[in-house]
């Protein structure tokens, strides 16, 4: 008896603290000069679930193919996934991302981390992309989609009220502003990693997201890269059972009873 009891308390363990099947999804594309990288990381509980996205611009940060007009700039990010609107949760700067060209803000912006009051969620997709279903951008063009509103907890640094212009795009980790750019020297601008969190519903999975598009501009079409999948890498879990583990824990419980009962008889 008491090695039964062994055996299902060992299962029992596994179960709480097996880590979850969560998986990074890393997109990127290159091509024009351009080149652009964003991973997607679902996770959390079920009634909790979220959707983790970094978004990079990966060009040269100098020499002939860094970033000089605002077409060369990362605004904009769209892809498939799901059919219902999700809710935004916060954008903030991170691995060293950091806003440059601060003199430009009217609202201090030195030194802060949240972007969300100059990002904005739509569903919808975008007219111009073919099979999207969901957007983010720092530029006006999203306004013609399903808008969801700007990210949580989020300051208009730059007047007028986002989303307008050039400001706040990405451009690559390092990269130097100078003068004659073709206008980017009057702007605040996001240099580095952008994070985005939005809740979505159950029953949605990084194998599930498609037709990934980074754009570029202040316009509709006016630099649009498709992305392409490089794998999925597991992340450390959460403690959400896998099914296997499951299966070991229904397997070990019958088991038990089985021996009970002919304990019984």
């Amino acid at each position: 008896m008491s090695r039964c009891w062994a055996g299902l308390i060992t299962v029992l363990t596994l179960a709480v603290c097996a880590p979850s099947a969560d998986a990074t999804v890393m997109f990127s594309a290159s091509g024009g000069g351009l080149s652009a990288s964003a991973s997607f990381t679902i996770s959390g509980s079920s009634g909790n679930r979220q959707l983790t996205i970094l978004l990079t611009n990966t060009d040269a940060a100098t020499g002939a193919d860094a970033p000089t007009v605002p077409s060369e700039v990362l605004t904009g990010l769209f892809w498939n996934l799901g059919s219902t609107t999700f809710t935004t949760g916060e954008a903030t700067l991170v691995n060293g991302g950091q806003i440059i060209q601060t003199a430009n803000c009217d609202v201090s912006c030195s030194g802060q981390t949240n972007v969300g009051g100059e990002f904005s969620y739509a569903s919808g997709g975008a007219s111009w992309l073919s099979g999207t279903n969901q957007g983010i951008a720092s530029s006006g063009y999203l306004n013609a989609n399903t808008s969801a509103g700007n990210f949580k907890n989020g300051t208009n640094y730059d007047n007028p009220t986002a989303l307008d212009g050039i400001n706040f795009g990405i451009v690559p980790d390092g990269w130097t502003p100078y003068q004659g750019n073709g206008g980017l020297d009057g702007v605040a601008l996001v240099d580095g990693t952008v994070q985005f969190v939005l809740k979505i519903p159950n029953g949605l999975s990084e194998s599930d997201i498609k037709n990934v598009y980074f754009t570029y501009g202040t316009s509709a079409n006016e630099n649009t890269l498709h992305a392409t999948t490089n794998g999925s890498v597991t992340t450390s879990g959460s403690t959400v059972p896998e099914p296997a583990t499951l299966s070991m824990l229904g397997l070990a419980m019958a088991g038990l009873g089985y021996r009970l009962r002919r304990r019984k008889y």
